[in-house]
């Protein structure tokens, strides 16, 4: 019985020995097979280190040296109010050839930023001016009165001096765009230019955007404002109203040239005018109106309101003759 137990046990234990020489090979067999490719292996990632210290006379450098410290602070430029100057992407789209709001009283400036010409760019004269339409107004405003320390001035004008390149060395292309048509518009009596027919108590059911009623039989002026960046106010082209039925189809309609006209100062103003008899417009209906312009270098014409835009726009360029 003894003989037995033991022969038992000698089997497991010749068993147990068995299986941890097998799991052991196993291993080392494992251990002996080559590891699987890198397949980053080959790439060269290069030893140049990365730019902390970018160019100050780049986009980059002006940007993190000042327009981020100094202008994009709570209040100011921090995307409240353009130009925007969080990143160097915002500052330089809200900058180069971007039209100015605020202008000089000798209305010198088109656009903030002018590549090639500081003494051109409005960003420019807002640093170094210290009264450029009020005293002391002198950009930045965080310490009225103070500039910018001269090597920041500096290098703001050799970045407009180098181009006003982007943060990949491109120099920006003048925009040339499409003119732009004023979307508010008048209608005045061509005998005293006082009554505008087009306030909001003129029209149908007093609803500010409803057609305008025009007296029969009168004298009225039609009057356009529109701008362009890179052709004079009288040289712009077509300048044509064009009347309709319909608020979408102006394929067959009544066309009338209106003509530059300049009103001097102190009301200084720049617009087409169109005189017309209101005994030879439509009666008893509602006439749409729409203005078409272009500026000589767009193969299509510019025109407002347009076919994708909301109906309260159309009516209110319209006008009811009873």
């Amino acid at each position: 019985m003894m003989n037995k137990h033991i022969s038992i046990k000698l089997v497991l234990l010749m068993a147990i020995v068995i299986g941890l020489v097998i799991v052991q090979n196993s291993c080392k067999k494992k251990d002996k097979e080559d590891p699987p490719a890198n397949p980053f292996a080959s790439i060269d990632y290069g030893t140049a280190p990365i730019d902390t210290a970018p160019d100050p006379n780049s986009l980059v450098g002006i940007h993190k040296n000042i327009f981020q410290p100094r202008c994009a602070v709570p209040g100011c430029h921090d995307g409240n109010f353009e130009p925007d100057f969080r990143t160097p992407q915002s500052a330089y789209a809200t900058l180069v050839y971007h039209p100015i709001v605020k202008n000089n009283e000798a209305g010198t400036f088109v656009y903030r930023v002018v590549p090639y010409q500081p003494l051109k760019s409005v960003l420019y004269e807002r640093i170094t001016n210290c009264c450029f339409i009020n005293q002391d107004d002198r950009m930045p405003q965080d310490n009225i009165g103070v500039p910018l320390a001269d090597a920041d001035i500096q290098a703001i004008k050799t970045w407009i001096e180098n181009g006003a390149k982007d943060i990949s060395g491109n120099v920006p292309s003048y925009p040339n765009f499409a003119p732009t048509i004023n979307p508010y518009f008048a209608v005045v009596d061509a005998a005293t230019y006082q009554i505008n027919y087009t306030v909001e108590t003129n029209r149908i059911d007093s609803v500010p955007y409803n057609s305008f009623y025009l007296p029969d039989s009168s004298n009225v002026v039609f009057a356009f404002i529109v701008s362009d960046d890179s052709t004079a106010y009288q040289q712009l082209q077509v300048n044509q109203m064009k009347l309709s039925f319909d608020p979408d189809d102006f394929s067959n309609a009544i066309s009338y040239t209106a003509q530059y006209m300049y009103v001097p100062p102190p009301n200084e103003t720049n617009f087409f005018g169109i005189t017309i008899n209101t005994a030879n417009l439509p009666h008893n209906q509602i006439v749409y109106m729409r203005y078409f312009v272009n500026d000589g270098d767009h193969t299509d014409n510019t025109q407002f309101p347009t076919d994708n835009l909301p109906m309260p726009y159309k009516t209110y360029w319209s006008f009811y003759i009873n």
